[in-house]
């Protein structure tokens, strides 16, 4: 482990990374303690609820099934059907007990965890059969506590026994002096009650041994700092490599960027220092849009791109400024422009129309600018 290797603590909660990879290895918080529980707690509520339905309907499959007479015995089919009816009958009866135990199991797992798929899990793995690393076990801290959670386990359910069997010893002393139908179901009801008093201890030993799974799994996962900065290192990728792909990034959009300047309206620049690029389609835009712009090499850039493509080249530093400190690219002026950038769209296009006898339009020496959007 990186973190034992760097003798670093492991102080930090695990990220979301690390608990999805936990989870894809079948890593996951179980208390086996919980699904015991659910099991023994829903078998034996279904037993309290149905039982006396299940006994008649065992009294009844073995007076009905096993009682034929010698026709039966020598015809295949008959038995057969027999056969059949009393499978029925026992799965009927038997099958509340089925369903509840089925649910008890799998809810164990959904209430602690949630139900997990993983290949990884069930792989082979040499380590599981290295002696070494199997001694290593037997002796860990885990196994310590394991093997003091059984003890404990072992020593609240015999109390919770001995308890019950105390409670009732004059009950037990006058079984023998039942008749058979009575003390069976004497012996019933005191092996019932035995049974539930082991249930009530299991849910105690479920309440404490569900935090400390959830805590141990969370410690266990648990990073330091250098793992967290491996980790982001490996998503993020190193600062050289996302240094590299933005840079490549920003010259693919300028690359398209300076695709777009020749069908511009107007280049306005600073005059060397900045230079934005305007586009006005009256038919499909609200208002002019930036789809160029740039600050001194790329500014330069611009205006050569401009002067190539005989595209309308305006010095308004004022302008230039506000326009490329306030527009981002492909977006729409801000509305305290408009009034100053339709001066410069109207001087443009009526210098396309002017002829070359007539005389050509004047653009106004101050362009309205809000302060706001002044330097």
């Amino acid at each position: 482990m990186a973190d034992e290797e760097s003798g670093q603590e492991r102080t930090e909660q695990a990220s979301a990374k690390r608990l999805s990879e936990a989870r894809e290895r079948g890593q996951l918080p179980r208390s086996r303690e919980l699904g015991t529980m659910l099991l023994l707690g829903g078998s034996g509520i279904t037993l309290w609820s149905t039982g006396s339905d299940l006994v008649g309907a065992i009294r009844h499959t073995m007076q009905h099934t096993f009682v034929f007479g010698r026709d039966q015995i020598t015809d295949p089919a008959a038995m057969m059907t027999l056969l059949c009816e009393g499978l029925s009958a026992a799965f009927s009866a038997c099958g509340p007990l089925f369903i509840v135990t089925v649910i008890a199991s799998i809810g164990g797992s959904l209430l602690l965890g949630g139900l997990n798929f993983s290949t990884e899990a069930i792989g082979f793995k040499w380590d599981r059969i290295d002696p070494l690393q199997g001694i290593a076990r037997m002796f860990s801290l885990r196994s310590v506590v394991e093997l003091g959670k059984a003890l404990a386990k072992f020593g609240l359910l015999l109390s919770c026994g001995i308890g019950v069997l105390y409670s009732e010893f004059d009950a037990i002393k006058n079984l023998s002096s039942l008749d058979l139908q009575a003390g069976i179901a004497s012996g019933l009801s005191l092996s019932f009650w035995t049974f539930m008093a082991a249930t009530g201890g299991t849910v105690v030993i479920a309440l404490i041994d569900v935090p400390y799974q959830w805590w141990e799994h969370q410690r266990t996962l648990r990073m330091s700092r250098q793992d967290l900065r491996e980790e982001h290192k490996e998503s993020e990728g190193s600062p050289h490599t996302r240094r590299r792909i933005r840079q490549m990034q920003q010259q693919m959009s300028r690359r398209r960027m300076m695709q777009e300047i020749p069908k511009a309206d107007v280049v306005i620049t600073n005059p060397t220092h900045f230079a934005v690029a305007l586009r006005f389609d009256p038919e499909k835009m609200a208002a002019p849009v930036l789809i160029a712009k740039g600050a001194d090499e790329v500014a330069m850039r611009i205006r050569e791109i401009a002067r190539l493509h005989h595209v309308t080249t305006i010095e308004a530093p004022p302008l230039a400024r506000a326009i490329f400190r306030s527009t981002k690219l492909d977006h729409e002026i801000p509305a305290g422009l408009y009034v100053a950038v339709a001066q410069v769209l109207a001087y443009v296009f009526q210098l396309r129309r002017t002829t070359s006898g007539g005389s050509a339009p004047v653009l106004p020496s101050v362009l309205p600018i809000p302060p706001e959007l002044q330097d």
